[in-house]
């Protein structure tokens, strides 16, 4: 019997719609569109979102996308179906500031945004019982601050707990004034007990010292008092050993137990010809009189081992020298500012001049980069390829932002993909990503002059400023917003 025609028809209408209709949507997953204007289909390209707040409202062109995806596991928005273009990216909700930047989409490509951070219009500021204060220095331990007072000639200093909100121990220290090296902090043990603060004795011809204070006992000591060694420099708790400093002294890198009951300390010589030195998680590294960094990995100044040398002047002793591990070091020479970098990459060795007026420099906690500025410039270097967008080179370097005030309290943001800085009476964040115009935003007002510590892990970010128009007193905001998985 033959099939009757109707049903033939019937058969094959279907059969062709169906590959029509699944082509049509595979065309259309596959991020193809037609563009009715020019008659022709166009492979459209997507934007990946990852942002700080996570609950977010997202424009383009002022005017919100026709798919938003949310991906739970990362907390990112997927918007796919986006024509190639330029367009202008806004990111906006209740009590922040609008986020916004032009960004362009390419045909069959993810634009990815991975560490966009919106700021508070305004940021709740947290007072702590302590006022009357010149500077702070953290602990390792996350709660834990040293303050310094000068009153006169007499040094005040402070064991803060921002955790119970009072000071645990308290130290006064007559005839002596607070270090004038901008470059010398307070120093905290491993342990977060014990302290190195250094100073100049006022009553012996402004003579530089060094003071070890023991939180536990509340006992300190003057370390020229225990030691025949003068002009002393760079004193610092050995990382391993407790109760035990290195110090410089001349061009002498010395080592020494701590051990007050004696009359006299009896420190062992570590290394000879040192200008500078530090320590990194895998080493100590000195730099020496010839412009050599080298480093011992047992830290028992036999085997050295040469990494790479600097032509420097050896006149004076004015450098600091900062230690990743043994792939990754910088010199900065204080008498100009010049910086200098040993880079052994995946690609190659680097070991040259990076910059000239330089103030500050550190890596960040991974040592792919590398932050340092000058008094108005603020500069980043990759030590390693950067595959995540947007994609950057190893030995790639990059002016951040130029002020013409001066810039200070430069330091990595939580992310480490921005750069929290003071300029005038403000502390404001840059963006890493060139992409578009780089968003540089103020945080909150600040007093000139005034130190800033961002503690990371708490999401804390610590300052000094005038409490009631009368005291200065040490304040926190919570900064960036706390994440959530879900």
């Amino acid at each position: 019997m033959k099939t009757p025609i109707t049903r033939r028809i019937f058969f094959w209408t279907l059969f062709i719609s169906y590959f029509l209709i699944t082509g049509m949507v595979l065309f259309f997953v596959f991020g193809y569109r037609h563009d009715t204007k020019q008659k022709i289909f166009i492979h459209t390209g997507s934007l990946t979102l990852k942002t700080n707040p996570k609950d977010i409202s997202i424009h383009l062109n002022d005017k919100p996308p026709k798919s938003r995806l949310v991906n739970i596991i990362n907390d990112s928005y997927l918007i796919t179906g986006l024509r190639p273009n330029e367009y202008k990216l806004s990111i906006f909700t209740d009590e922040f500031k609008t986020w916004s930047k032009h960004i362009n989409i390419h045909s069959g490509v993810s634009t990815e945004l991975w560490n966009i951070l919106l700021l508070r219009e305004n940021y709740e500021r947290t007072k702590f019982n302590i006022t009357n204060i010149d500077k702070f220095f953290p602990a390792p331990a996350e709660n834990i601050f040293a303050t310094t007072r000068q009153m006169g000639k007499t040094l005040l200093v402070h064991v803060f707990d921002t955790k119970k909100d009072e000071s645990i121990n308290s130290f006064v220290f007559p005839q002596i004034t607070f270090t004038e090296n901008e470059y010398e902090n307070i120093e905290w043990s491993p342990t977060s007990k014990d302290l190195i603060i250094p100073v100049i004795k006022t009553d012996t011809n402004s003579i530089k010292d060094y003071i070890i204070a023991y939180t536990k006992t509340n006992k300190y000591f003057s370390l020229s008092d225990f030691i025949t060694y003068t002009n002393l420099r760079s004193v610092r708790w050995d990382p391993e050993e407790k109760n035990a400093i290195y110090f410089l002294s001349a061009n002498k890198l010395l080592h020494t137990k701590l051990d007050f009951e004696e009359i006299t300390l009896l420190p062992e010589e570590f290394a000879t010809d040192v200008i500078a030195y530090d320590f990194a998680d895998d080493g100590i590294y000195i730099m020496n009189t010839a412009g050599e960094i080298l480093y011992d990995s047992a830290k028992k100044g036999e085997n050295f081992k040469v990494l790479t040398s600097f032509d420097i002047d050896n006149s004076h002793n004015n450098y600091r020298l900062i230690s990743y591990d043994n792939h990754r070091a910088i010199v900065i020479n204080d008498n100009g500012g010049d910086l200098y970098i040993y880079n052994k990459g995946d690609n190659s060795t680097y070991a040259k001049k990076l910059g000239t007026n330089i103030v500050g420099a550190h890596f960040s906690d991974d040592g792919k980069k590398l932050l340092f500025y000058s008094p108005f410039e603020i500069f980043i270097y990759f030590a390693r390829d950067w595959d995540t967008q947007p994609v950057r080179s190893e030995d790639q370097m990059q002016s951040i932002i130029r002020f013409s005030q001066t810039v200070g309290n430069v330091h990595f943001a939580k992310d480490y993909e921005h750069i929290m800085f003071t300029t005038g009476d403000e502390l404001k964040i840059s963006e890493l990503d060139y992409r578009g115009n780089r968003h540089t935003d103020t945080i909150t007002a600040l007093p000139l002059d005034t130190t800033v510590i961002n503690k990371h892990k708490v999401n804390k970010v610590f300052f000094i400023d005038t409490m009631d128009e009368i005291e200065r007193g040490l304040m926190s905001i919570e900064f960036p917003e706390k994440e959530t998985l879900f």
